[in-house]
């Protein structure tokens, strides 16, 4: 929920056990206690606007209730108003308690957003180069973040890139992010991190949703969702969103047509629009989410590394020190805010010439355009951080516009291929690593007995490195949706008939990508507003704190005399995202909660490590 004032919508689900019977109730207030109330029982609905506290339109509701529908509500009626008045208490109470929430969230972040700032000093943030690796180091070191500069780049590109302009036809260009990771790997940190000195109307943080809230809540505040960040707390919060958030990513806009009750009383037709565009970055443990959804994002993984808990728990010790309790960010997030703010009176990015190779060159994608799409945004959300140190022109109309150029394409490319490779390859590494042990068990195994049983989990994992548990919660991807792994009757696993090594081969990442050397060619050479230096056209940022080795992470990637991609062999892990059950969570459901704690931490102005709390 993301409150806003008295105003704000959200949707309170409820149920009641009456004897047998359990009602399901869904309440979405409209102000303070009234709303619209849906009650379900037996597979029917009753939908009616009232003030939940009254107790005459309980009773009214409860009446017209079992007349309509006396098969399905076979309560008696006094069960009935008991119900819907227990409901009462339970929406009061949680009234009071989210509306005191919102309002404690509204007065921290008032308490930054107020302070006075220089604007000479919010102006110098921006003037100055790479804001975008300046803005993540500097939320990495006060949010006390260890690694994961690429990630933290991609969510932070997707975030801000809800700030572009869409295209004249109304087709949104940002970044839309699903970043995965094992419960505890520090998925939600890293993303509130990046969130720290973003300005509070960019943002949309919630931990649950009903299917239509967004369009209430837009309904009250039109535009609530434009030029936003959605940032759901999990997967979870988003499975009744699925078909709101796919025309909002594809058209920045969203339709739902529906019947509600007039002054008078009567039913009417009523249409409820949401009118973005906004972006959306879902932490998850899944291996996938809706796939029309799926193919409209990005993938990035926090990859796990070695002696990671030891190193996080170490952290957490040294994060009591008392020397810490007095730490002050205020001015700087609100520093940040600030010069956030000043990039938003542009919103228009884009490029000032063609060249016909300009584009994806491959097949093997089936999602590529949408995934050049997203990785494009990359580029032009870099041009818009640095508007200040970009070419703009004035448009026709008197907008004014800013030009990317070759250096955010190389940025994008290099982020990309370090952060994205799940985006584009099939297995992970792990996966790999598990394809390969089974290859060479089966090599030694006597043919029958390999027939009856397979190999256990934990013969597999000695094998290939990893624990018995990594090998369990990956099953269901490499037997269910790769067909690499078959299980059989005893719960062994062995590879499917003919497998072979050179089928789970890691192929070239960024095949078919043009190369930043390419494009800077290409518009240095077609354009009069390309005046990059050629010599930093393929120059990787290769800075590491003093104490920040790259634990897990990987080697700095360079495409000097590349001409298709880059040696992806020691990136960030993939994984394709197609099996239903999560990477490390019990229930392959995904209705319990997760704990998503920690990823690194940092001490002073040296990056250490991240530590997170129940994120």
């Amino acid at each position: 929920m993301n409150a806003r004032g008295p105003e704000a919508r959200f949707a309170i689900e409820y149920e009641t056990g009456i004897g047998e019977a359990v009602i399901e109730f869904e309440f979405t207030p409209v102000r303070d206690t009234v709303g619209d109330l849906a009650a379900t029982l037996n597979g029917e609905t009753v939908v009616t606007k009232l003030d939940v506290t009254s107790t005459k339109g309980r009773s009214t509701f409860v009446r017209e209730a079992l007349e309509l529908y006396p098969d399905a509500f076979t309560i008696s009626e006094l069960d009935f108003r008991r119900a819907l008045s227990d409901l009462a208490v339970y929406v009061n109470e949680e009234f009071k308690i989210r509306a005191s929430k919102a309002e404690d969230d509204s007065e921290a972040n008032a308490e930054v957003e107020d302070i006075e700032v220089d604007d000479e000093v919010a102006e110098a943030l921006i003037e100055a180069p790479d804001v975008l690796e300046r803005y993540v180091e500097t939320m990495a070191r006060i949010r006390k973040v260890y690694g994961d500069r690429a990630q933290m780049k991609v969510v932070a590109l997707g975030a801000l890139s809800s700030q572009l302009k869409p295209l004249s036809d109304g087709m949104p260009l940002g970044t839309n992010v699903m970043l995965i990771g094992e419960a505890g790997r520090g998925k939600n940190y890293v993303s509130d991190a990046v969130a720290l000195g973003m300005p509070g109307p960019f943002i949309y943080e919630f931990e649950s949703a009903s299917a239509k809230s967004f369009f209430y809540e837009a309904d009250a505040d039109p535009d609530r969702f434009r030029y936003t960040w959605v940032y759901p707390n999990e997967a979870e919060a988003t499975d009744a969103l699925v078909e709101t958030l796919r025309p909002m990513l594809s058209k920045a806009k969203a339709v739902h047509k529906t019947v509600d009750t007039n002054a008078e009383g009567a039913n009417a037709f009523r249409g409820l629009t949401i009118e973005g565009p906004l972006t959306v970055t879902v932490p998850t443990v899944r291996n996938k989410l809706d796939n029309q959804l799926q193919s409209r994002m990005l993938v990035i993984e926090l990859e796990e590394f070695e002696d990671r808990v030891p190193r996080h728990s170490a952290k957490v010790s040294e994060s009591l020190l008392l020397s810490r309790a007095a730490e002050d960010h205020a001015g700087t997030l609100a520093l940040w805010k600030a010069a956030l703010n000043k990039l938003a009176a542009v919103r228009r990015v884009g490029i000032a010439t063609h060249h016909e190779k300009f584009r994806l060159e491959t097949n093997k994608i089936s999602h590529g355009a949408r995934l050049w799409q997203n990785f494009l945004s990359l580029m032009l959300t870099n041009a818009w951080l640095e508007q200040r140190n970009r070419e703009t022109i004035t448009l026709e109309d008197g907008e004014q516009a800013v030009i990317a150029s070759s250096e955010d394409y190389r940025v994008a490319y290099e982020i990309f291929s370090t952060a994205c490779k799940r985006s584009v390859v099939e297995l992970s590494d792990t996966h790999r690593k598990i394809l390969n042990a089974v290859y060479e068990l089966q090599k030694d195994k006597r043919k029958g007995a390999f027939r009856d049983a397979g190999f256990s989990y934990r013969k597999i994992g000695d094998a290939a490195g990893c624990s018995y548990e990594t090998v369990r919660k990956q099953k269901a991807f490499l037997v269910q949706s790769v067909g690499l792994l078959r299980e059989f009757e005893h719960g062994g696993l062995g590879l499917v008939k003919d497998a072979d090594p050179s089928w789970w081969q890691e192929n070239e990442l960024l095949e078919g990508f043009p190369t930043p050397a390419e494009v800077a060619k290409w518009w240095t050479s077609e354009s009069g507003f390309e005046a990059e230096d050629e010599n930093r056209v393929d120059k990787v940022d290769t800075h590491v704190a003093e104490d920040e080795q790259p634990i897990g992470t990987p080697n700095a990637v360079t495409t000097e005399g590349a001409d298709k991609g880059v040696d992806a062999s020691t990136q960030t892990s993939p994984t394709p995202v197609d099996s239903e059950n999560v990477i490390a969570k019990p229930n392959p459901n995904g209705h319990h909660e997760v704990s998503t704690v920690s990823t690194p931490f940092e001490s002073g102005g040296d990056l250490d490590y991240e530590y997170s709390e129940d994120d």
